[in-house]
């Protein structure tokens, strides 16, 4: 994991286009606004044009639900045309370039989204947050533990490294909450009045959740 942050760091610290520096300067593969998620069925769906929209591409079986694998092309269509039929991670890192459907499927058949399978070939996931002067501490920690609690009911996502690149304002203090949630694992780029942490965790489901930290 370590040597998938110092590839996050460089490309934090030499370009303004993150994902694009990764893309051509990392050994490993990564794609942006990754399919983790995929709805169901058609209960979820309740904007007509919508519905209208995936039925395009078939999206939906016979019986109403959604199907256990879908193209590149499926899924960029729903990024553009369906998103709220889609959930997706900032970028993913893989071992080896993406190649075939994307395969989803339920963890109970009570389950609104297929979650995506696929984690033999997923090293990491990587999310991405910036902050203005007017978000406190509490409201910062509030969406990390909204982007943990997410990837935590995605069984593939849980057992894969999990990195959190935030910007602040220089006058905002989030080192507790780092510490908190990710211990010594965390650096820092100053840029002007910002700036940029890089959080990890070699394995998301061993971050400890239990308890806030404490901000106010």
């Amino acid at each position: 994991m370590k040597k998938i942050i110092s590839d996050i760091h460089n490309a934090e610290q030499n370009s303004r286009k993150t994902i694009e520096f990764l893309k051509k300067n990392s050994k490993w593969f990564w794609i942006d606004e990754f399919p983790i998620a995929v709805v169901n069925d058609t209960s979820e769906i309740e904007n007509e044009e919508s519905l209208k929209a995936l039925e395009k591409i078939n999206f939906f079986d016979a019986d109403g639900f959604s199907k256990n694998s879908y193209s590149a092309q499926d899924i960029n269509y729903l990024r553009e045309n369906v998103p709220s039929a889609l959930k997706t991670t900032y970028c993913m890192c893989l071992k080896s370039k993406q190649d075939g459907d994307y395969s989803f499927e339920k963890k109970s058949e009570k389950d609104s989204w297929k979650k995506v399978t696929g984690e033999g070939n997923f090293d990491a996931f990587l999310e991405s947050s910036k902050f203005s002067d007017a978000d406190s501490p509490k409201v910062i920690e509030t969406h990390l533990r909204k982007l943990m609690e997410g990837a935590k009911e995605i069984p593939s996502l849980k057992e894969i490294g999990f990195s959190w690149v935030v910007t602040v304002p220089k006058s905002t203090n989030i080192e507790n909450i780092l510490e908190h949630y990710f211990l010594d694992n965390h650096i820092f780029i100053e840029k002007g009045r910002k700036i940029t942490y890089i959080a990890w965790a070699d394995k998301l489901a061993d971050v400890n959740m239990r308890n806030f930290a404490n901000t106010k």
